[in-house]
């Protein structure tokens, strides 16, 4: 048996580096395996190692590879819930510590880093409520912001896994709409660029380049003249020297006017005696006919997330 002690202390070794966690039992059980093999007793005055001399050489080795056996059965055997891994834990973290919320809708805003188990708190809960999202399956979660009122507050989330806590500055602005300049594209915009129509007393509006560069800003107006509805956009800067832009919108889809009352709080069936002619088409798309050129314009609802630091 003492031919093998080398043979089973190289087994074990390699078992033990490609095994990832290791267990005290484990360690345990390999220590009196191999006490037992190697255990020494004394004979006629000498320290010898139990090689079972007595024993042929056929029998020596079976009694060798049961012990052997019997403690890899103890080493995959002998497990319980208590020596599985640890959970890998995560350090609470968001994208950044300002966001912004339009007033209309509600905004969500995802959990970078955490452990999914998180308590809320908003310093000023007249300005918004804030509830944790764990729908998903996936990722860390979210939160759920609903606007009450305009302004800004502190809201403090905290991980009950690592006991952090990060602090967000939330700040409710004024709803708008969004809408891409789809193809064809004619002046006076561009490829990419993005409207936003601001719902407040001023009626502002920017425009924004594929790059989230603001391109020109200025003031709306929508109004219905006899039956046919139209959408003014005055420009601070303009093109060639033209500011204003007056659109015919009555090809638009109700969809469309029924995101404007939503949204920016302008119906325009109250100033209808009849009715104008309007499609149902999916996706949600304003068509506008340039009243000077003839040309159409084609303005596509989005939902993409204002530049921060404009709005109040």
């Amino acid at each position: 048996m003492r031919y093998l002690l080398p043979l089973f202390e190289c087994e074990i070794e390699t078992m033990m580096l490609k095994t990832k966690y290791y267990r005290k039992k484990d360690y345990f059980i390999i220590i009196i395996v191999y006490l037992v093999m190697s255990l020494p007793y004394i004979k006629n005055g000498k320290l010898l190692y139990i090689d079972f001399i007595y024993w042929d050489m056929k029998t020596t080795f079976l009694w060798s590879v049961c012990i052997f056996l019997l403690c890899l059965l103890g080493l995959n055997g002998c497990s319980s819930d208590t020596d599985e891994p640890a959970t890998e834990v995560y350090h609470l973290s968001f994208e950044k510590d300002y966001y912004e919320c339009p007033l209309i809708g509600t905004k969500s805003i995802m959990v970078r880093g955490g452990n999914r188990d998180y308590d809320v708190e908003v310093a000023n809960p007249e300005i918004m409520e804030v509830t944790v999202d764990l729908s998903s399956p996936v990722g860390m979660g979210s939160l759920r912001i609903v606007p009450r009122q305009k302004g800004k507050t502190m809201v403090t989330v905290k991980d009950n896994v690592t006991h952090e806590t990060v602090s967000l500055e939330i700040k409710i602005v004024d709803a708008y709409l969004n809408l891409l300049v789809a193809n064809p594209v004619h002046e006076p915009y561009a490829q990419g660029d993005e409207l936003f129509l601001i719902n407040n007393e001023d009626r502002d509006f920017y425009l924004y380049d594929e790059n989230w560069q603001l391109r020109d800003s200025g003031s709306y107006k929508f109004y219905v003249d006899g039956e046919t509805p139209f959408l003014e956009l005055t420009f601070a800067k303009g093109t060639d020297g033209e500011k204003i832009r007056l659109y015919d919108i009555s090809l638009t889809n109700q969809q469309m006017f029924a995101v404007i009352k939503s949204l920016l709080g302008w119906d325009w069936r109250e100033y209808m005696n009849g009715g104008a002619v309007t499609r149902e088409v999916s996706p949600i798309v304003m068509h506008a006919t340039d009243t000077e050129t003839g040309a159409d314009c084609y303005f596509m609802v989005q939902t993409h997330n204002m530049p921060e630091h404009v709005l109040d």
